[in-house]
């Protein structure tokens, strides 16, 4: 495997300080995001009515790599759907495994669900809680 992919549910986890958040800055050495899931942290804060400084300064200050969202890898996400869509993954879900199953990396998330799938979807998934 060569590096880790750091899914949103990561992502403001490490922003909000909340639990297993440290763990994303313990990677960013070998960590990338898909352009998609930082759409979904933006979203998430302009639902929520956030500022976005501290989700600047993370991707600013961090070094992490980030990935355009690019043909072959909307093809990659939109052959996992078969597998995924039974347990409720979203485009941004599949954005970040699709990215995983490209790069052959690992992959970081909050989200229990994913789990699910990571057998059939031949990849490694790990719980950030």
């Amino acid at each position: 495997m060569s590096g880790i992919v750091i899914d949103a549910s990561a992502i403001l986890a490490a922003i909000l300080g909340e639990a297993g958040g440290d763990a994303v800055f313990d990677l960013l050495d070998e960590a990338m995001v898909c352009s998609v899931n930082i759409a979904e942290v933006y979203t998430y804060a302009a639902i929520n009515a956030l500022p976005t400084d501290a989700i600047d300064a993370f991707f600013a200050d961090t070094g992490i790599e980030i990935v355009a969202f690019d043909r072959d890898h909307a093809v990659v996400a939109g052959g996992l759907a078969s597998i995924t869509r039974k347990h409720g993954l979203s485009l941004g879900d599949r954005s970040c495994l699709a990215l995983a199953k490209l790069r052959q990396a690992e992959v970081l998330t909050a989200d229990r669900p994913w789990q699910q799938v990571a057998d059939a979807a031949g990849l490694t998934i790990t719980l950030l809680r």
